[in-house]
């Protein structure tokens, strides 16, 4: 492909600015840095930019010091000033799409960055969301708002959509490691974007269209919250007839072929199982589309701390307890193990019903410092200091993050009676009931 844009791709000289420095856009603005390309942060956040000029990190899952040292050793810098968007190459919307109490798609950052853009918009430029959202979005909603008459898709600016796959804390599927989705608006678009992904992942994959990287990534969502919301469904099941679903699933496994197994727990945390189905789910309304499953697989997601605070109940009951002024200990709040990343996790619903049931409740997690109320959960808490001989004070103490700070035999041996979630204490044990 010739044209002053390839050019500048292929040799790794085109500017590159990520809009939104959450943990995909770092991920992202680490990447190609490392890759050897000039690239600029960009975050309406002052205080997220502020940070990482302190050589800190707000994210207890990326390391600082790979991060800083790509910032200082290569050609890369942090801003909240628009101005700095001047003279970009490509840019990268990395900015949270989410849901409101309705469950209606909020694509108002990705709006925002688009009208943001448009302003800087100039020729031979590439636009690439990255930025979960419906099948149509990147078309429908942010074409509209950087496409002018003079400056028209595939001729003058190039536009893709490459959905953001991540496993956040896992060390084994770096962002390079991710096999990488393109779908340009035209073919000149996704050939550009192909370009651009190949310095960063050892795979990459060109669609036929936008729409079909945004249902890829809709599906690989709701594929999960399907399959894990059954798996919770079978542990209460098989939980009412005296079987372990955990025992259940090791046995299941040995199967070769056409079984893949899913693990239970407390309910589906993160900003992706939990919420981009729904964005699937408000699309498909347009055409009559039944969604039934997924909308009952994320109603059995939902029901899941509501399962955990009864299962509190009967380990108090053992020891003849109610739970109205009950002491209670939760241990981790992270909506998954090793992360400091409380996005839609379950904890904060069992805290809050916790709460609501007058029960005398702490938490403690090594990377959740303070709980600051928001949203739907007016919690205003400090993880307390653990100390594993204290835990005989706590009537019952619940395990929802299964961090790998814990040390689980001091829990089992000072703890009166425990709710395990995460099947950690797999010893048999008659104080642990497992949830």
């Amino acid at each position: 492909m010739e044209g002053v844009l390839a050019d500048k791709l292929l040799n790794k000289t085109a500017r590159i600015a990520v809009i939104g420095l959450g943990y995909v856009g770092l991920s992202i603005l680490e990447a190609f840095a490392e890759a050897g390309f000039p690239v600029l942060g960009y975050d309406c956040d002052q205080e997220k930019v502020d940070t990482l000029r302190e050589k800190k990190s707000y994210l207890s899952y990326l390391s600082p010091r790979s991060l800083h040292a790509v910032i200082e050793g290569k050609n890369a810098a942090c801003s909240t000033d628009p101005h700095s968007l001047e003279g970009i190459d490509v840019f990268i919307i990395a900015v949270p799409t989410s849901l409101d109490a309705h469950r209606v798609p909020d694509l108002s950052h990705v709006e925002d960055a688009a009208k943001l853009l448009s302003h800087y918009l100039r020729q031979d430029q590439l636009v690439v969301m990255q930025s979960t959202s419906y099948p149509g979005t990147t078309e429908e909603r942010v074409l509209p708002l950087l496409q002018s008459e003079g400056l028209k898709v595939g001729k003058a600016f190039y536009l893709s959509f490459v959905p953001e796959i991540s496993d956040i804390g896992n060390p084994d599927f770096s962002f390079g490691k991710i096999p990488k989705v393109i779908g340009g608006v035209t073919e000149t678009c996704g050939k550009l974007t192909q370009i651009l992904y190949e310095h960063v992942s050892e795979h990459v994959y060109l669609c036929s269209s936008p729409k079909i990287a945004e249902a890829a990534k809709i599906l690989q969502n709701a594929y999960r919250l399907v399959n894990i919301s059954f798996i919770n469904e079978m542990k209460i099941a098989l939980g009412r007839m005296g079987i372990d679903i955990w025992e259940v699933i090791g046995a299941a496994s040995k199967k070769p072929f056409g079984f893949v197994p899913f693990y239970p727990g407390p309910g589906i945390g993160g900003d992706c199982i939990p919420v981009d189905p729904y964005y699937l789910v408000w699309k498909a309304r347009e055409t009559d589309s039944p969604t039934s499953l997924i909308e009952r697989a994320g109603d059995i997601n939902a029901e899941m701390p509501h399962y955990i605070l009864e299962k509190i109940k009967d380990a108090l009951s053992c020891d003849h307890k109610a739970l109205a002024d009950a002491k209670v200990l939760v241990l981790g709040v992270g909506f998954k193990k090793d992360v400091n990343d409380l996005r839609e996790s379950a904890a904060l619903k069992i805290l809050l019903l916790l709460q609501q049931a007058h029960a005398k409740v702490s938490y403690h997690d090594p990377y959740v410092p303070k709980l600051i109320p928001s949203g739907r959960y007016p919690l205003s808490m400090e993880s307390v200091v653990l100390e594993y001989s204290n835990l005989k004070e706590y009537d019952c103490t619940v395990i929802v993050t299964d961090h790998s700070f814990y040390d689980w035999d001091a829990v089992l041996q000072y703890s009166q009676r425990i709710v395990d979630t995460r099947n950690v204490l797999r010893k048999q044990d008659t104080k642990v009931i497992k949830a």
